[in-house]
């Protein structure tokens, strides 16, 4: 099987070659032919298991698209070639490769085409450097959202945010998790308005704010049905454990179904939280956050606060 396809491969690469030869009778070379015929040699090429071969047709095709103007036809080619790279574990060119698809497909005028694109090169870098993932998501979003596609583009964000959880870039994971939750309350997805409620509670615990992480459970009121929601009443009693300083029954809230059943990564925020100065002096956190709430505003922050905590709810 693979034998008849490389020979079948072979075939294709002698007729794109016949394409672009010219003579005293034939001017101009071919391009178009001979973009798809690299194209069928790269796809037998890749069935034949030769995916170096593979790769080299389907570069081959997207530059001779190229030189037809055929934009879409060459980002297409330059995905496959990147995908194949993908497959060959050549992880850094794959990405090079798919955001040089993307950027075509941009300049062709098909933005959410080059948004799925480069949510394909956030996926295979995700494992590899999470936060040059994150970037890549962060431009798919940015492109989705340009083309008003929030649904498609608050996907990416929620990405990004979880990434950034993932390295302990919590500055980063803050603002994203706050423009998710922006962008879920707008598409009406309550659900995971919700969630990300939760996780940017564990964040702010996370760091140690106790008073951040409160203000954010006092914002979320302003959600329609989240008081009447399991998670209003859990983060309450996460809050509670953490203000009594008290590690046994926190742990016991961050087992709950409700925190296993997030992401991975939010997972592992949720079990690796540590009540600081477990054990004694149980509500100091919590008066604190009373003396500093003075004068909040139904967002639950005033001026003088956003100064002090240094916007970490931005």
């Amino acid at each position: 099987m693979e034998a008849k396809k490389t020979a079948e491969a072979d075939g294709h690469v002698r007729e794109a070659e016949k394409c672009l030869k010219t003579s005293w009778t034939k001017w101009k070379a071919d391009f178009d032919g001979a973009a798809h015929a690299y194209q069928k040699a790269g796809l037998c090429y890749r069935h034949a298991k030769s995916l170096e071969k593979a790769k080299a047709m389907y570069i081959k095709a997207a530059e001779c698209h190229t030189q037809c103007k055929a934009l879409f036809h060459a980002a297409k080619a330059y995905e496959q070639a990147g995908l194949i790279l993908k497959d060959m574990k050549e992880y850094d060119e794959a990405v090079h490769y798919i955001t040089k698809a993307a950027n075509m497909f941009r300049e062709y005028g098909t933005g959410d085409t080059a948004a799925i694109s480069l949510e394909k090169a956030a996926g295979i870098m995700e494992t590899i450097n999470a936060r040059s993932a994150v970037d890549l998501y962060l431009t798919a979003a940015e492109i989705a959202e340009n083309e008003d596609r929030i649904r498609q583009a608050v996907d990416s964000v929620s990405k990004a945010a979880r990434l950034s959880v993932r390295v302990r870039d919590f500055d980063k994971a803050l603002e994203l998790l706050e423009k998710a939750r922006n962008m879920y309350d707008v598409v009406e997805n309550l659900g995971y308005v919700y969630k990300l409620v939760a996780v940017t509670v564990l964040v702010h615990l996370h760091r140690g704010d106790f008073v951040a992480a409160s203000k954010v459970c006092n914002m979320a009121m302003r959600y329609d049905g989240y008081a009447m929601d399991e998670s209003s009443s859990i983060l309450e009693q996460l809050l509670e454990a953490y203000d009594q300083q008290d590690q046994e029954n926190a742990s016991k809230v961050l087992f709950l179904p409700y925190f296993t059943y997030l992401d991975n990564d939010y997972v592992k925020l949720a079990r690796t939280l540590r009540v600081p100065g477990a054990g004694g002096n149980g509500g100091r956190a919590k008066q604190a956050a009373e003396g500093a709430a003075g004068g909040v505003d139904e967002a639950g922050q005033d001026e003088d606060e956003e100064d002090e905590y240094g916007g970490d709810l931005r």
